[in-house]
């Protein structure tokens, strides 16, 4: 385990004894933010495509469009990666328009 691993595998038990206790001024706004944060939900384009029942072409039409954000590159992938709330909020998007 990396240092920045240990450092905030610390942080996140003293927030969880704080919470557990009763002592964590966290509101329920902040908390939502954290919980996203820390739970990014990857995707692969293949993943993506799935998720959101379209083609890879269509994908990367709406990626060059900028409706789709540029996937990101991960440690330890040689392939983009989509964040699932980007593609949800994409749908939201789709949805109100």
């Amino acid at each position: 385990m990396s240092c920045i691993d240990r450092l905030l595998a610390r942080h996140l038990r003293e927030l969880a004894d704080r919470i557990d206790s009763g002592g964590c001024e966290m509101s329920d706004t902040e908390a939502m933010d954290l919980m996203s944060l820390i739970s990014h939900k990857v995707m692969s384009k293949e993943d993506s495509c799935i998720y959101l029942n379209i083609s890879k072409s269509r994908f990367d039409d709406l990626v060059r469009a900028g409706e789709l954000p540029k996937g990101r590159k991960h440690r330890g992938f040689k392939e983009l990666r989509w964040y699932q709330e980007d593609l949800d909020r994409y749908i939201r998007n789709k949805k109100t328009s």
